[in-house]
């Protein structure tokens, strides 16, 4: 699969966030994107969710147009998996019901999951029970436990000491290799040589 940003351009309150994107993201792969702050790495993986509207330009997935100046597919027909920087995990639902939250039933998959993710032992507990680095975690599983056809990660691993950052690549990166999806990830943090699968880098700036 292929996600096509063409001639993108984003403006919030008539300032100015993106300028003439052009990138294409592949599946398959870690599609890494970098930059300084404020140059618009969250308002980039907000457009290709759907959760804001390009001003000008257009977003492809295998040649279907997701938006353009005359089309726009709603965030919850696009099949995405996004971890959010602050998680937004749901505070009155425990661990599990978090995880299970947005995809079918299939234990053998959550089972793998919260095993991986080191979180086998916390499933009946709530997100404020748990540590900033655990929610993280548990925001990356949900993603991957709906199975998207991309997946969005904003900064997965700054919370995470250098063991955990490691795993949580591998996991993400043998998912995306065993599903084909495309996984776009921006992160201030060096990936290169984490992952066993191919890295692309995309610049901001």
């Amino acid at each position: 699969m292929n996600l096509i940003l063409k001639s993108l351009n984003f403006s919030y309150e008539k300032e100015e966030v993106l300028k003439d994107i052009n990138f294409n993201f592949q599946s398959g792969v870690l599609n890494i994107v970098s930059g300084e702050s404020g140059v618009g790495k969250t308002s980039l993986l907000n457009l290709i969710a759907g959760l804001e509207r390009p001003s000008s330009g257009s977003i492809v997935l295998d040649n279907i147009t997701q938006a353009d100046s005359n089309h726009f597919i709603e965030p919850e027909k696009r099949n995405i998996g996004f971890v959010f920087q602050d998680f937004a995990l749901f505070p009155h639902m425990n661990i599990e019901s978090n995880i299970t939250f947005a995809g079918e039933s299939d234990n053998k998959f959550f089972n793998r999951l919260v095993r991986s993710m080191s979180l086998a032992d916390h499933l009946k507990k709530y997100p404020h029970e748990i540590s900033g680095g655990q929610q993280q975690r548990v925001s990356i599983a949900r993603a991957l436990f709906s199975k998207p056809k991309i997946l969005l990660v904003d900064e997965p691993i700054s919370n995470q000491d250098k063991e955990n950052k490691n795993e949580i690549i591998k996991i993400i990166s043998e998912f995306i290799k065993n599903q084909n999806i495309i996984c776009i990830i921006v992160s201030h943090d060096e990936i290169h040589g984490m992952s066993n699968i191919e890295t692309r880098h995309f610049v901001l700036s």
